[in-house]
């Protein structure tokens, strides 16, 4: 019985040790720099609101945002822009929004490719942090995170620029 135990479990080390050899190789990691420029009726809009206020917000609890915010190499609007980040926000109340979102990459070396993230947004947090759960062209099957800053706001207008620290794991390639 004892050597039908060790036979198993030698058979069982074989069988995981490509998988315990291929962890000691890093995945290849980029890491990318830019700035997310957010204006409300331009860039955001709301598409859908309950009749729940939510104290200092411009939006009620439930509301929904459709984002087409321009991504750009510096702070001003005016610096070149590199791609947008397109999907939905939803307000859960005066300091947190939630994002299902891609960055869309329109030029450069990413062109084409696209990034999938995720991510509960407590904006009064001085850095927020965002799972990247996949991406598309060069950034199939990608894995990482994006650490966001508020750059500046404009309470007036509801407008803001974010800064984004974005760290993507690509899949190792086989071979």
């Amino acid at each position: 019985m004892a050597s039908h135990s060790r036979i198993l479990l030698s058979l069982l080390f074989l069988s995981l040790s490509p998988l315990l050899t291929s962890c000691d190789k890093l995945n290849p990691v980029v890491h990318l720099h830019f700035y997310m420029q957010l204006v409300p009726n331009k860039t955001q809009v709301l598409v859908a609101q309950s009749n729940i206020t939510v104290p200092n917000s411009f939006y009620n609890f439930g509301s929904l945002i459709v984002l087409d915010n321009v991504l750009t190499q510096g702070p001003e609007n005016t610096s070149l822009p590199i791609g947008k980040t397109q999907g939905i926000q939803s307000v859960m109340n005066s300091r947190t929004v939630s994002w299902a979102a891609n960055l869309v990459f329109t030029t450069g070396s990413y062109n084409g490719s696209s990034l999938a993230f995720l991510g509960a947004d407590e904006v009064t947090q001085p850095v927020r942090e965002y799972s990247i759960v996949g991406g598309s062209s060069m950034f199939r099957m990608a894995q990482g995170y994006i650490l966001i800053k508020t750059y500046a706001v404009d309470f007036n207008l509801g407008s803001a620029i974010l800064e984004l620290n974005v760290t993507v794991y690509l899949p190792k390639l086989a071979g």
